[in-house]
């Protein structure tokens, strides 16, 4: 078939996502496709308003640079679509000859592209589109993981090593630090900092909290109380998305709303912290990793950003094999020793709108931290180190908007 290819980045943005852009645009140039390679300028915001970039003569040193740039380099949007959203980006799409659409995002993405494939099909407008999964939160359902949560792991549980370091200088009295990591249902990200223990050996306490398991606050004090008395910090980490014994937000008063109608988190390391200062008496500390968890390439893992570029490759043969109305999955090969991914795909029917969650076998609720099955999933994905291009001492980043 014919015509052009678009590429859209779509909802929040990872240390690696410009490599599935660069993974496309390689696996084209590799072949003898004649038509324009475009690229949604603001993500949603371009197919809405016919603004794009051109990615056909991105030169081999840019494309380069933009493998060690973080963040999405084409831009992206949030906004919620209407069907008369969806009748004007078809319009747009056939103005421009656009016949491949490879969409690279999350839950809410995966949706869009589903809804963006069954409208072509049903006004009769001939498109492939490919779902190429993004997302920090890992909560993906349908592949082993996505492209983004191994190097937020990676930087989280580096992050609560250097932690444990400060607080382990400090010898006269006990400390306790609270970590917020991002995850709004799951417990990724939060489980991921377990990866620390044992890393060292130093005897701090580390408690982990996420979203799939209620949040006992009193036996969460008695931890910390007890520790103290034995002289030991404590480190607790705890998704943005906790949730307290009666099913309540533990951080919930006073939320504001997104565009998609979404509760926005956030505050519940400062809210625990008072908490505990105040019914303990001891010295603590709140940290918000914010958006330093999703955007710091310096500390990559060189398998996600492999796996990230690989899977937009992939994404192109799969294509040019006429599938459309799927996302690219990767499949883990547990019959063999070593760690090794598949790719395959995935309708986007049986899995958009949908989220994976941590097991609940996985975690460790009397201990309040991963499992052994845990850490052994999640440490091959945060494998290998990077040297990113510096220059004056710093990263040579590439934006294209």
């Amino acid at each position: 078939m014919r015509g052009n290819c678009l590429i859209v980045q779509s909802g929040g943005p990872t240390a690696v996502i410009n490599n599935s852009v660069v993974g496309i645009i390689d696996e084209i140039l590799s072949t003898s496709f004649t038509g324009e390679i475009l690229g949604a300028a603001g993500g949603i915001h371009g197919l809405l308003y016919e603004t794009f970039h051109k990615l056909t003569d991105i030169t081999a040193q840019e494309r380069y640079r933009l493998r060690w740039t973080p963040g999405a380099a084409l831009g992206t949007w949030r906004h919620k679509l209407s069907s008369d959203d969806f009748k004007s980006i078809i319009e747009v799409l056939r103005k421009n000859d656009v016949r491949y659409i490879f969409y690279i995002g999350g839950n809410g993405s995966m949706s869009v592209a589903k809804a963006i494939d069954e409208y072509a099909r049903v006004v009769g407008y001939e498109l492939i589109v490919i779902g190429i999964p993004k997302s920090i939160d890992n909560d993906l359902l349908g592949t082993d993981h996505s492209p983004g949560y191994g190097s937020a792991a990676k930087f989280l549980a580096t992050s609560v090593l250097d932690m444990k370091m400060d607080m382990a200088s400090y010898t006269k009295n006990s400390r306790v630090s609270i970590i917020e990591t991002m995850g709004r249902h799951t417990g990724w990200l939060a489980g991921a900092c377990s990866l620390a223990e044992g890393q060292t050996d130093d005897d701090s306490q580390l408690l982990i909290y996420i979203p799939e398991v209620p949040f006992d606050l009193q036996d969460c004090l008695s931890k910390i109380v007890k520790a103290n008395h034995e002289k030991r910090n404590t480190v607790l980490v705890v998704s943005e998305g906790i949730r307290k014994l009666n099913g309540h937000l533990v951080c919930e008063e006073d939320l504001e709303y997104d565009v998609l109608g979404r509760a926005k988190l956030g505050g519940v390391a400062a809210h625990l912290k008072d908490i505990v200062e105040e019914q303990t008496g001891i010295s603590t500390r709140s940290i918000d990793s914010s958006i330093w968890q999703r955007s710091s390439i310096v500390l990559a893992s060189k398998t996600d950003i492999n796996e990230a570029y690989k899977i937009g490759r992939v994404a192109w043969q799969y294509a040019m094999d006429g599938y459309t109305g799927v996302m690219i999955s990767m499949k883990r090969d547990v019959s063999i020793k070593n760690y090794h991914i598949t790719y395959e795909t995935i309708p986007l029917k049986e899995m958009a709108g949908k989220e994976r969650y941590v097991p609940q076998e996985w975690y460790d609720a009397h201990q309040n931290t991963m499992t052994n099955e845990f850490k052994e999933y999640v440490r091959p994905i945060i494998q290998g180190e990077i040297l990113i291009p510096m220059e004056n001492g710093l990263p040579m980043y590439k934006v294209v908007y």
